[in-house]
């Protein structure tokens, strides 16, 4: 993004906030949609709330947007109670819809100064914001377009502008790029973090897709059934996942069950070699699921040179695909009922394996994580 640093100042967002949910619940005809959410975010903190429908993740939004008012608990932003306050200018935040809820009859710059107006700003005043949140979304040149003449992308970033103008305490987005196409909303996650980024802004976010989750949050709050399973930066629970449920959400995932037995687990039979300190806190003799993440994996032809024993297993291809550009592989092991995902780059220097191919599939220890199976599952 071409910006100067006076443009970036102009319209630095100030007041960024911290908000805490504590202990938030919500029933409606009879079903509790929210179960005692705690949160917290940091001021100027990326946070999204991530989950499959249902979980609860739009419902939180909402209650601290006003538009759900919990029957239980506290929401305080910036240190101030504003659980019982009703949505608009007292709770000081601005929200960005899917839908985007433009005003068809105003130009883009009138669908800006909104807020703006509404607020009573001089017309000097509001003039000069439009003109620098404008130029902030790369939209200075279509100030005097209507919404029908925008794509899709250029609406989002009005409805974004709109949002950021009056320099709100917190941001609020509920899957605001869900309608858009795949490429476009690529390029505009980026846009929308360095945005965030550069004016400081508090951010809450929320979408059902883990990989825009990953690629916005400074931390990313999972949930399931009206609570959060876990929360943490997005590497933690995607490399740690605490559940068997945030293993299976947060991307591809190979679980291996097995026995703990002295730092390693018999899996099948065959013991999978652990590194040291992956069995601190777990207990000897119970039950785990081992997460081997698919990238962890290396596939190589079945004569290859053999690892040390606990760390590959040989197993045959029953499947291959292109992805992008790596190689997907489905390979049946021993190990489990279900074969082994396994992806790696795709490289011309690297034999294919194609399926009905006996392969070996190697690792790293280190790459395996441990998770309760008595815990959370799908």
């Amino acid at each position: 993004m071409d910006m100067s640093v006076a443009d970036t100042e102009a319209v630095r967002v100030t007041k960024s906030a911290s908000v805490h949910l504590e202990a938030i619940s919500k029933s409606i005809g009879g079903t509790r949609i929210l179960a005692g959410v705690d949160l917290d975010v940091k001021a100027g903190e990326f946070v999204t709330l991530l989950g499959p429908s249902g979980s609860g993740k739009t419902s939180t939004l909402m209650a601290i947007a006003g538009f759900v008012t919990p029957d239980a608990g506290r929401i305080t932003v910036g240190g101030r109670d504003v659980t019982a306050l009703p949505p608009g200018r007292e709770r000081d935040m601005g929200i960005v819809f899917q839908n985007y809820a433009l005003f068809p009859h105003m130009t883009v710059a009138q669908n800006v100064a909104y807020p703006l107006k509404v607020r009573r700003l001089p017309r000097a005043e509001i003039n000069k914001r439009v003109g620098e949140v404008l130029k902030l979304v790369q939209l200075d040149a279509l100030a005097h377009r209507k919404p029908s003449h925008l794509s899709g992308g250029q609406q989002q970033r009005v409805a974004l502008a709109r949002a950021l103008v009056f320099e709100p305490s917190v941001l609020l987005m509920d899957e605001p790029m869900g309608a858009l196409d795949v490429r476009l909303k690529e390029e505009l996650q980026w846009e929308i973090r360095r945005l965030q980024r550069e004016l400081g802004a508090t951010v809450i976010y929320v979408t059902h897709d883990q990989n825009e989750a990953m690629l916005l949050s400074d931390r990313v709050a999972l949930m399931r059934d009206g609570l959060i399973e876990q929360y943490g930066p997005a590497q933690d629970l995607y490399r740690r996942p605490k559940t068997l449920f945030a293993a299976q959400f947060l991307g591809d995932s190979n679980l291996l069950t097995g026995q703990l037995q002295d730092g390693t687990l018999r899996v099948s039979g065959r013991l999978l070699a652990l590194a040291p300190g992956a069995e601190d806190g777990l207990q000897t003799g119970q039950t785990y699921a081992a997460l081997l993440r698919p990238e962890a994996l290396t596939a190589t032809p079945a004569d290859a040179v053999a690892h040390p024993d606990g760390r590959h297993v040989d197993g045959v291809v029953t499947d291959m695909a292109f992805v992008g550009q790596s190689i997907r592989y489905e390979v049946k092991t021993g190990l489990s009922e279900a074969p082994l995902l396994v992806q790696q780059v795709a490289r011309a220097a690297h034999a294919q394996l194609a399926p009905g191919t006996s392969a070996r599939i190697s690792w790293d220890p280190a790459d395996i994580h441990l998770i309760p199976t008595g815990g959370s599952d799908v």
